[in-house]
């Protein structure tokens, strides 16, 4: 769920990139790593001619050093952390600073310590008002690392296209909708309502700073709604086969396993999904799982950070002219 802190934090972006990798300190080659996908595919390391015993990534963490620079904040650290759930591992790695918001260094995983996939993460740290080690931020997005992968699957991005809706039939119903998710030709598609006045304005061409935060708290809304939608297609695609739920495969599984760790995060992929397809089958109250979605959703759109980022800017900017 949404965290609020008692003190102000970093409304910036906190960028967390994997540049390089080694096993038993050997240098492993870079298609291992999807930068884009936030993967590393650490299956059948043939490189190493041998059963590993350690992997170390090098990392780099970067955040905006004038936003640093201007907070309340004293003596600004970094850390990476590394959680597998499967073995109950938490590891955090003190990171060095480079100067100009950014951070570098090293993590060791040792082979005993994780299984199937790790998640990694970045979290900036600092004294304020007098107590030190306080969160100020955390990285925007979890790299994945994952031992079951021979390649760091792409990401896949929902298409996106304007269309009139009053000028098509079957959405002639819809028209005062600004957005909705179309998956029944195949592959999903966000369509955006080119009739709704001021909707592309906004979207596409926001110039003062007003315009930018709307756009921004826009468009958060609309990706959690679209992922929302595609999770709740995703469930309704998985069959039964003896009892048991299968995983739909394309980009219905691509959904639902992206989305499942926030939504059942004490639960493995497997044990979650005979949950859900079973309680849809039975006909269980759905409002655990909206709110379990609710939440999942806003996790992938960064809806809860884009809200509290835009409420606070819009704070400064009062605040500035009314000082002016």
């Amino acid at each position: 769920m949404k965290t609020v802190f008692p003190y102000e934090v970093l409304s910036g972006d906190v960028t967390l990139r994997v540049e390089r990798l080694f096993v038993d300190n050997k240098p492993i080659r870079l298609e291992r790593i999807n930068d884009r996908a936030q993967v590393v595919a650490l299956e059948d390391l043939e490189e190493t001619n041998q059963r590993w015993s350690e992997i170390r990534l090098n990392v780099s963490v970067s955040a905006d050093a004038a936003e640093l620079a201007a907070g309340p904040w004293e003596a600004p650290q970094c850390v990476a952390v590394l959680a597998n759930r499967r073995t109950n591992v938490y590891q955090a790695f003190p990171l060095h600073p480079q100067g100009n918001g950014k951070w570098v260094g090293d993590l060791e995983l040792r082979r005993e310590e994780h299984v199937k996939r790790s998640q990694l993460t970045a979290r900036v740290v600092a004294t304020v008002d007098g107590v030190e080690g306080r969160l100020i931020g955390v990285s925007e997005a979890t790299w994945d690392v994952d031992f079951e992968a021979k390649i760091p699957a792409a990401e896949r991005s929902v298409k996106m296209r304007w269309v009139d809706f009053t000028e098509h039939d079957h959405l002639k119903e819809y028209r005062d909708d600004p957005w909705l998710v179309d998956s029944e030709g195949g592959e999903p598609v966000l369509l955006l309502n080119s009739s709704v006045d001021g909707l592309r304005g906004v979207l596409e061409n926001a110039a003062t700073a007003e315009q930018k935060l709307v756009r921004e708290i826009m468009a958060s809304q609309v990706a959690s709604e679209a992922w929302s939608a595609m999770f709740n297609a995703a469930i309704y695609a998985c069959d039964m086969v003896d009892g048991e739920p299968q995983w739909p495969g394309g980009w219905h599984e691509d959904v639902l396993r992206r989305m499942i760790p926030d939504l059942y995060p004490d639960l493995s992929p497997e044990d979650a999904l005979i949950e859900l397809v079973q309680g849809r089958a039975e006909g269980e109250n759905g409002s655990d799982l909206q709110r379990r979605l609710m939440h999942g959703s806003g996790v992938q759109s960064r809806k809860p950070r884009k809200v509290s980022t835009a409420l606070r800017d819009l704070r400064r900017l009062a605040g500035k002219r009314e000082t002016q």
